[in-house]
């Protein structure tokens, strides 16, 4: 195996990366790099591992790219230059995906309810699709548990919510869709699509607003009024 190192071959180059703190995808440019090429003639593999650290030009916040590309993920071949073009795997840390920000005022829900949506948001940021599917199953079970509805299934439990008028009946039908997803991902281990967890989790954000941060707030303004604080 062998391997060698080029300091700061792509620095000043721009990337349009999603930007952790601009929520949408921006220009960003390379601060600095380090460039690592490895091969192993005797197998006839060899690929390229490129380590940035980047700054948006839109915010200034700065943080870290890796792309690599490998001889074994060619993805076409042009006969006139003979050139190949190589399928790039991108990751960004921290961990983000444009457009899929945390809901605001996350610090009202409950502690236990809090930590596990953190980890589903992170979890999707990194792409870990079966364990983000199987996640927001979990928070929907949070909420219940927490509210004490009654049910012997999930499924009973999320149509006592409506009951409890914590939640309505259109809210509770896009609840039992997570729910499905979660029983398939649990039992068939199949990777759900990016779509399919981002509605999910647009259906779960929902709920925790309609049962905690809503009223929560509500429940603030109305205090504020009697009290004529405003």
């Amino acid at each position: 195996m062998s391997v060698s190192k080029e300091c700061n071959k792509s620095k000043d180059k721009i990337h349009r990366l999603a930007c952790r703190n601009c929520d949408s995808f921006t220009n960003h440019k390379v601060l600095t790099s380090i460039e690592t090429n490895w091969g192993d003639d005797d197998v006839g593999i060899y690929g390229t591992d490129m380590f940035e650290i980047v700054e948006c030009l839109g915010c200034d916040s700065v943080s870290f790219r890796l792309a690599s590309i490998n001889s074994e993920d060619a993805e076409s071949y042009n006969e006139e230059t003979g050139e190949i073009n190589y399928k790039i795997d991108e990751e960004l840390y921290p961990n983000r995906i444009a457009g899929r920000k945390e809901i605001e005022n996350i610090h009202l829900l409950p502690p236990g309810t809090l930590k596990i949506y953190k980890e589903i948001h992170k979890a999707i940021c990194s792409r870990l699709r079966i364990l983000s599917g199987i996640g927001i199953r979990v928070l929907v079970e949070s909420v219940c548990r927490e509210r004490e509805a009654n049910g012997s299934s999930l499924e009973n439990k999320i149509d006592d919510l409506v009951n409890k008028g914590l939640l309505t009946k259109e809210n509770s039908e896009a609840l039992h869709a997570t729910r499905l997803l979660g029983n398939r991902l649990a039992h068939e281990v199949i990777e759900p699509k990016d779509e399919a967890l981002e509605i999910a989790m647009d259906i779960i954000e929902n709920l925790l607003m309609s049962v905690y941060i809503i009223p929560n707030k509500a429940k603030r303004l109305k205090i504020s009024v009697s009290s004529k604080k405003f």
